[in-house]
């Protein structure tokens, strides 16, 4: 019952909230009676708090609807971290952490949660670029010491080769040497 204790996909507690079939009630929205039914593809619901609704899917992840006679678009993709959302007030394109979700379009609408605290707006908006700051060092740090270890072996590779080549050629040539010199003292010996 609302939702203490209750996490989402990312382990964080859900918004505190009672959600029954017809009722919903919040910390923050208070109590809404609603009533919903589905007419071929059209829903229609009553909302005592919002008026009613008439919507339609027009694609995956968007739809059309009239909300007291108002006309809106409601859209929302995600693809991983990356979220496009389109609504009454516009276009907005986000990015979530694990520290909260970075509002690229609209800044004023990004979170930041650290220490059980949560921060909204512009605040949050720094917060968010200074952490992405940090990660984004930290990942070019990582990057240049995978590269610097890759390019070391390669280099180490090379120089094993050189070195293998250089020193077969020289145990060659010294056993040609050898051979000659062990030719040369034999037929010395057979010409006495």
């Amino acid at each position: 019952m609302f939702g203490i204790g209750k996490k989402d996909e990312d382990g964080k507690q859900v918004r505190i909230e009672h959600r029954g079939e017809n009722i919903r009630a919040s910390r923050t929205g208070g109590v809404a009676v609603r009533a919903e039914q589905k007419v071929g593809d059209v829903n229609i619901t009553v909302n005592s708090a919002k008026g009613v609704r008439v919507n339609t899917r027009i694609a995956k992840g968007a739809r059309v609807a009239m909300q007291n006679g108002r006309f809106q678009l409601i859209g929302r993709w995600k693809s991983g971290p990356l979220g496009v959302n389109v609504s009454k007030t516009g276009v907005s394109a986000s990015y979530k952490n694990e520290a909260g979700t970075f509002n690229f379009l609209k800044p004023q609408y990004s979170s930041f949660k650290v220490a059980g605290v949560q921060f909204r707006g512009k605040k949050a908006a720094q917060m968010q670029l200074a952490f992405m700051l940090i990660k984004g060092i930290g990942a070019a740090i990582e990057v240049a010491v995978k590269l610097a270890v890759y390019l070391s072996w390669l280099v180490y590779l090379a120089v094993a080769f050189i070195w293998d080549f250089l020193v077969g050629f020289v145990r060659g040539m010294k056993e040609k040497e050898i051979e000659k010199d062990a030719i040369d003292n034999s037929e010395n010996i057979f010409t006495k």
